[in-house]
């Protein structure tokens, strides 16, 4: 077996690689995908002329040098994060732990959003024991996974994580069957040390597989759809192009990054690129609630060369149920049959006697009303039983030929928006979360056979730890102040199209109309206060109210060219 696909994997593998990476043809339209030596800048559209590094000009000026006082590090994620023409036309740091409050944000460089659990665990694959203490990053997931599996793959960012595979002398002769990818959604390493005695089963596994002890997500905005892209692509977005939940689209409007399936996603997974160098004999699959996790998978269909991969998520519907939306259907099939796993009355009633009352509650919560039981932890046996029907249906693991197979539990991070990170809610779902590892290594040893298997376990982002000493920025009086500085007419093209907590999204043209630059912007954030924003400023403590919100704000444009920023220009 080892012989056959390592010779495939060489061969087809890089031919088609190359071919795939050269030209991608997503939705019709060939988009230029070029491979990208490490420290190149991102593939720019055919239509987009730009200078090149050594004709550019280092930023300089006070909005450069208010940039550079950003931690180095933070800023480097942020450079990795930005691509012109998807990101907003201006990136906001806040002053740490300041955060913009439009929601429960968890986006940005600080590490207690990027700091997360990177975890391997695949006996004769996997090291036992190992604590490796070196920094990792999102985009390292990608290109370990094709080394487990022994398939040629050079990530356009990652490395793999050597630590975590067994020398080839000592390995096991074959790849595992299966690889299966677990993102615990908002489990971040600040999530788990506030409840560090809520995940043991995790915590018990770390002594059978390889712990990296820091690791990062590696670039922000540190939201769903850019990392799970990273995760799966081994590139970070400003080579992938998801660099938010929404993105510049091909008519200039910011719109949802999966809005239109996979045609945005510049850079092929790793899935697509194996799936089509093996045939399409792979089983490749996704179970997770959002499209915005599709990026673990990549393109199906719409890469040439590839197929419909399975993908089940939960929208547009209510209770114990999944639905692919329609921008997918096309180039994903979805496998009906989870609709007839059921049992999940039992699920609830578990959770409704939890506190030996069967009052219907949780926590205080009816559960029926939590998304018809959806919402609460009733969801997590039932997912993860939807899993094993899955690898049963669709056969993963069943042969030689490696199989991919990506989930996301979502529920820590959905908690954590509703109620906070540090509630009760949290605590309890990432328990019923954690519980969920012994029942699918107990079925993977099962179902696809002791050794047979690998699994890897991370999550996209940290969540906000509601520090008391935190300002929360209001959003929308921000983007009202800025509309009224900078536009001040009644007509319907706003200057200021959307504030996101790490961006803000600017109609250049209407600005220039104006008299106004996007320095211009960028200064008067530099000199926003607490007093400013603030709902109630005479709440505030005196000595607070000219307290800056912001540590820099500055054009996204400028990240490439900052002195202080020498990656950049490499």
């Amino acid at each position: 077996m080892s012989r056959r696909l390592g010779r495939r994997s060489s061969t087809l593998g890089a031919a088609v690689a190359g071919a795939v990476l050269a030209a991608a043809f997503l939705g019709g339209r060939a988009l230029l995908v070029r491979p990208s030596a490490p420290g190149d800048g991102p593939p720019e559209p055919t239509s987009v002329t730009s200078t090149t590094p050594a004709a550019r000009p280092l930023a300089s000026g006070p909005i450069a040098e208010q940039a550079c006082r950003v931690d180095h590090e933070h800023l480097v994620r942020m450079w990795r994060g930005t691509r012109t023409g998807r990101s907003a036309e201006l990136q906001v740091v806040p002053e740490e732990p300041n955060y913009m409050n439009g929601g429960l944000s968890h986006n940005g460089p600080f590490d207690v959003y990027q700091r997360v659990p990177m975890f391997l665990l695949g006996p004769g694959h996997v090291e036992a024991g190992a604590r490796p203490t070196r920094p990792v990053t999102m985009a390292d997931v990608a290109p370990t996974i094709a080394e487990l599996i022994r398939f040629d793959f050079e990530a356009p960012d990652g490395s793999p994580l050597r630590e975590a595979i067994v020398p080839a002398a000592s390995r096991r002769p074959d790849p595992p069957r299966l690889v299966v990818t677990v993102v615990w959604d908002g489990g971040g390493r600040y999530v788990l040390e506030r409840w560090a005695e809520d995940w043991p089963e995790l915590g018990a596994l770390a002594e059978r597989g390889t712990w990296y002890e820091n690791a990062v997500v590696g670039s922000a905005p540190s939201v769903t759809s850019p990392i799970h892209a990273t995760l799966g692509t081994g590139a970070f977005p400003r080579r992938h192009g998801l660099t938010d939940s929404q993105v510049r689209g091909p008519d200039g409007r910011a719109i949802d990054s999966w809005s239109l399936g996979p045609e945005l996603l510049l850079e092929p997974a790793l899935a697509d690129l194996f799936d089509a160098a093996m045939g399409n004999e792979p089983k490749i699959g996704v179970l997770a609630q959002e499209r915005w996790h599709l990026g673990m998978v990549g393109h199906g269909a719409g890469l040439e060369g590839g197929d419909r991969d399975v993908a089940a998520l939960h929208s547009n519907v209510v209770g114990f149920a999944w639905n692919n939306p329609e921008e997918i259907e096309d180039v994903f099939t979805f496998p009906g049959y989870v609709n007839d796993v059921g049992s999940t009355d039992r699920d609830m009633l578990a959770l409704d006697l939890e506190d030996g009352l069967a009052d219907g509650t949780w926590l205080g919560h009816a559960i029926a009303e939590m998304g018809g039981g959806f919402n609460s932890p009733a969801r997590l046996p039932y997912q993860t039983r939807v899993l094993e029907e899955i690898v049963v249906r669709e056969g993963f693991g069943a042969d030689e030929v490696p199989d991919l197979l990506f989930v996301n539990y979502k529920l820590i991070d959905g908690m954590a928006h509703r109620y906070g990170m540090n509630s009760p809610e949290e605590r309890d779902t990432l328990r019923a979360t954690d519980a969920q590892l012994p029942e699918l290594i107990r079925f993977l040893d099962r179902q696809v056979g002791e050794g047979n298997w690998v699994l890897v376990l991370t999550a996209d982002h940290g969540l906000n730890p509601q520090d008391p000493e935190a300002f929360a920025i209001g959003q929308r009086r921000l983007q009202a102040h800025l509309q009224e500085q900078f536009d001040g007419d009644d007509d319907d093209r706003p200057v200021i199209q959307k504030v996101r907590p790490t961006q803000i999204y600017v109609d250049t043209e209407e600005l220039r109309e104006h008299g106004h630059t996007l320095l211009d912007v960028a200064a008067f954030l530099n000199r926003y206060t607490k007093g400013m924003n603030a709902a109630r400023p005479e709440r505030l403590d005196p000595r607070e109210r000219d307290d800056p919100v912001f540590r820099a704000a500055y054009p996204s444009r400028m990240l490439a060219d900052l002195p202080c920023l020498p990656e950049a220009r490499a």
